[in-house]
């Protein structure tokens, strides 16, 4: 990957994201070098400092990267070319890094369930499915990142297992080498759970984290909560209330931070919901499964045992189908 660039904030900003994912880069700014590395290039980032000067670009698909939003514009505008605002809040970047990661089709798949309000049960959900994919003989994680949610390590029992947490991982770079085997680890599924007297993880150690997990495993479940997540998931699950305000709410999420969700879990309660086709239909979303209300499952998570334990069968049922209507996952 060549990066075009001499700002040393933005050089590192995507070194980390590189260095997370195994993409080497290649960073040139005097005219020479960019012309040596430019046709050979699996990815080209231009930085605007260095794009403020090009009156053209060299043949070939190239990035325009940047903290300022202006500087961004007016390069895009006079050189057509696409743009990625760093940090990169987005994914965007850790989109464009995946596609040429060495051994991309070896990796394991991150898939993201994000709610659409509060309330919808993301860390279940998350939860049961890394554990059906276990119990599969898939190679999983659980990777907590919905803040203020107490720790995903509570539903599973698991805050007394032996292992690192996001307090030990927070400041996480580059590569970290075999990650899961010093997680937590409940029914063969590995877990990355909030500390709850430490930092939350900053951006580029849920890069470095999620990176190191899909080298290893086959599918990585991330509880994103109600905040899309910082890298660009393979898959992202929608989890939307089937009521008014939670359609409304779903779509204004969708919009407002450009989404383009897998498709949607619908949250139904008893007697009371909007039915699925319809929610679907208004959305645009195909529903990969809907999920009742359990008093079981509320019973399971006080007690510290699984969702897909004891008597919270009918919720284990629903997470099971989830599982399977996910494409190779």
């Amino acid at each position: 990957m060549l990066l075009c660039s001499r700002d040393t904030r933005v050089i590192e900003a995507v070194e980390i994201s590189a260095a997370a994912l195994g993409v080497a880069v290649r960073v040139a700014a005097h005219p020479d070098e960019i012309a040596d590395a430019w046709q050979a290039a699996s990815l080209r980032l231009v930085g605007v400092e260095v794009a403020a000067r090009w009156e053209s670009v060299s043949p070939g698909r190239a990035i325009l990267v940047g903290l300022s939003v202006d500087e961004l514009a007016r390069c895009s505008a006079a050189l057509g070319l696409p743009v990625i605002r760093l940090p990169d809040a987005t994914g965007a970047l850790a989109g464009q890094l995946r596609r040429i990661a060495p051994g991309v089709a070896d990796r394991g798949q991150i898939i993201a369930v994000l709610g659409a309000s509060g309330g919808v049960g993301t860390s279940t959900l998350s939860v049961a499915l890394a554990l059906h994919a276990a119990s599969r003989g898939r190679r999983s994680a659980v990777v907590d990142l919905a803040q203020g949610g107490g720790g995903i390590d509570l539903l599973l029992g698991a805050e007394t297992e032996p292992g690192l947490r996001w307090g030990d991982l927070a400041r996480a770079r580059g590569e970290v080498g075999q990650l899961a085997a010093t997680l937590p680890s409940v029914r063969g599924a590995a877990v990355v759970a909030q500390s709850r007297d430490a930092l939350a993880p900053d951006d580029a150690a849920v890069h470095t984290v999620l990176g190191a997990l899909a080298a290893e495993l086959d599918v990585i479940f991330v509880d994103a909560g109600r905040q899309p997540p910082p890298i660009a998931p393979d898959r992202l699950l929608l989890v939307v209330a089937a009521d008014v305000r939670g359609v409304a709410s779903a779509r204004m999420l969708a919009d407002q931070h450009g989404l383009s969700p897998t498709g949607m879990v619908l949250r139904a309660a008893r007697h009371r919901a909007i039915p699925a086709q319809v929610v679907s239909r208004s959305l645009g979303l195909e529903c990969l499964g809907v999920i009742e209300e359990d008093a079981a499952v509320r019973e399971a998570a006080e007690l510290g045992l699984a969702p897909i334990a004891g008597r919270a069968r009918r919720f284990a049922r629903s997470a099971a189908s989830v599982l399977g209507r996910i494409a190779d996952a």
